[in-house]
């Protein structure tokens, strides 16, 4: 095949592998899942994460978790809060959090599967706005405009997972080590930009755990998928600042 990339329809049938979570916790495996639209209807992001939040939590079960930003008027009416129960990572490592000070919201969302979810507020990471800004510039060279409220908004949603994925992780040795359990094996899964300062915060603070990383459309995209191009086998060598030229795409 000179394509490197091409479709087959899934023959096989993969109910054996949902278990309610019962692979997962026997493996010690955690999945968490971060968006801005978790439980917060802004945009097609929201359509995705719902949809698949029946089949993630019959695959994953309780071994599986939603983060993102907490936004009252959404989680008003999506969201059953609720605690952890106290002898379990989850709630460990939510406490260590409220404990420097963050508030989080934990529960259940109300849509099929309901799965685990936590919502950070940011208004009670936002003191820690310039810290983290610093640290995005010296480490990766990034600046973020002053005044531009929905990146800075991303930078603490973003520091304030990364932190709390780390005292998880420390639960969760813990946790095992105290239960003769293997190495717990933590995958974050982030959703476009909005999250995404939580991938690198990880990454720039060597927190070990697997990172996946998606990003659902841009711009330049789909310009160029509408373009006819072979846009997945050629995705290496786009010379993305000349296409974005040649459309008058610019960063704001």
């Amino acid at each position: 095949m000179s394509r490197r990339i091409s479709r087959v329809e899934s023959g096989a049938d993969l109910m054996e592998f949902l278990d309610r979570g019962q692979s997962a916790s026997s493996e010690n495996r955690f999945t968490f899942e971060i968006a801005w639209e978790a439980a917060n209807k802004v945009g097609g992001i929201y359509t995705v994460i719902r949809s698949k939040a029946f089949v993630s939590t019959e695959e994953l079960g309780d071994q599986y978790c939603l983060m993102g930003p907490y936004k009252e008027e959404s989680a008003r009416t999506e969201v059953e809060e609720c605690e952890f129960p106290n002898n379990s990572p989850f709630q460990w490592a939510v406490n260590a959090m409220r404990s420097l000070g963050y508030k989080i919201h934990c529960g259940r969302w109300l849509v099929d599967g309901n799965p685990q979810i936590i919502l950070f507020d940011i208004g009670s990471g936002a003191w820690k706005l310039d810290e983290y800004r610093q640290e995005l510039w010296e480490k990766c060279n990034v600046g973020i405009p002053h005044l531009d409220i929905e990146c800075n908004d991303a930078v603490i949603l973003g520091f304030m997972i990364s932190q709390f994925i780390g005292e998880f992780k420390s639960a969760a040795e813990r946790f095992s080590h105290d239960h003769g359990l293997s190495e717990p094996k933590i995958v974050t899964h982030f959703h476009e930009w909005q999250a995404g300062v939580g991938l690198i915060a990880i990454r720039t603070r060597h927190i070990d755990v697997a990172t996946v990383f998606t990003t659902h459309a841009t711009l330049l995209g789909r310009y160029l998928c509408a373009g006819n191009t072979d846009f997945y086998n050629k995705l290496d060598s786009f010379s993305v600042d000349e296409e974005a030229g040649k459309r008058q795409i610019y960063h704001r």
